[in-house]
């Protein structure tokens, strides 16, 4: 989820994350990421993005992952047990 007022910045961090993963709001991805890769989408994060910047990263544990639906979809949203956020 991110925060950030500068179009052209926002477009980056938009396009990295879509990269990774798919957009489920305007601001908000989900991403099913290895560790070795996550550790890469933070740094690239962290190159684009300022302090004065908003982005906040919530990383779900398997327990929270079992327990995740989609409303009104028969489908899991996670189908793996790699590392979400």
């Amino acid at each position: 989820m991110y925060d950030i007022s500068c179009d052209k910045k926002r477009n980056r961090v938009e396009k990295l994350l879509s990269s990774y993963g798919y957009r489920v709001n305007y601001s908000v991805f989900e991403i099913s990421i290895s560790k070795a890769k996550y550790k890469k989408l933070i740094q690239n994060l962290k190159d684009l993005t300022s302090k004065k910047d908003n982005v906040r990263v919530y990383i779900l544990t398997k327990e929270v992952i079992k327990k995740s639906f989609r409303l009104h979809s028969h489908e899991g949203i996670f189908n793996n047990e790699e590392l979400y956020f």
